[in-house]
């Protein structure tokens, strides 16, 4: 497999929204409202914010939005946001703000790209506010409880997952090592698309622009993925079956309290 771990985001941000389609209901972002809203949160941080969605979104209820990201391609998308968000360029180990600032500091699909995810764990403790909280959003390959088919079709993907992705169980540790209280993980979305035959090729999760999974891949090792996805449909239509690609994917939040 001809890929590395990191993903240059420049590259693929204009195309990135692709991936939130109107047709589906994000629980995530739900679960953001409802977290803003119980602790009164008047400051609130998306690190690894991304094209702005989940702080856009969170603008009904939190004045006073930022984000952080490593790619000016995304900051650039963010800024379209018709949210007033304040924007910076940086990583999530080093946070470039000053102690107690926030109420919420969260992360969405997020947390694998930050290399020293531990060391991000401790800049929010130290960035949160007494009483702020810290929300870590996210899937967990390591736990086996997801049935996605892009890593039975795209060779190498899960094993690069499972090196990339702290498993829940270590982020938990770390924020109670971290300083955190009241350490709790929950699932807060059950993501469950089905596509039959041809249909899959209608997935915007498909798309190689859509996930850093597929973005990693080379276009060779990409294309080859497709072609796995056509023969099998051509397999399975030989034999007069429907062949049936399911995205069944358990999204946790591990959630912690700075005393």
């Amino acid at each position: 497999m001809e890929t590395t771990s990191f993903l240059n985001y420049d590259q693929i941000a204009t195309e990135y929204n692709q991936r939130y389609p109107s047709s589906q209901n994000w629980e995530r972002g739900q679960t953001l409202l409802n977290l803003a809203s119980q602790i009164h949160a008047q400051t609130a941080l998306e690190v690894g914010s991304g094209t702005g969605f989940w702080l856009n979104l969170l603008h009904s209820i939190v004045p006073n939005l930022f984000g952080l990201d490593y790619s000016l391609g995304m900051i650039k998308e963010a800024q379209r946001q018709p949210a007033p968000l304040t924007l910076l360029r940086g990583s999530a180990p080093h946070l470039p703000y000053r102690d107690q600032t926030f109420d919420l500091v969260y992360c969405v699909d997020a947390i694998h790209h930050f290399g020293d995810y531990r060391r991000f764990i401790l800049e929010a403790f130290r960035v949160l506010k007494p009483g702020g909280a810290l929300a870590v959003i996210g899937h967990d390959p390591h736990e086996g409880t997801s049935n996605w088919y892009i890593y039975d079709y795209f060779n190498g993907v899960l094993n690069t997952d499972l090196r990339r992705y702290p498993s829940g169980r270590s982020v938990i540790r770390s924020m109670e090592a971290g300083g955190f209280g009241t350490v709790s993980s929950q699932m807060i979305e059950h993501i469950l698309n089905v596509h039959v035959g041809y249909a899959v090729l209608r997935d915007p999760f498909l798309k190689k622009s859509a996930t850093s999974q597929l973005a990693l891949l080379s276009d060779k090792e990409y294309a080859a993925g497709i072609q796995r996805i056509k023969q099998a449909i051509d397999n399975a239509s030989a034999r007069d079956e429907r062949i049936i690609f399911s995205s069944d994917i358990h999204v946790q939040m591990f959630l912690g309290y700075k005393p």
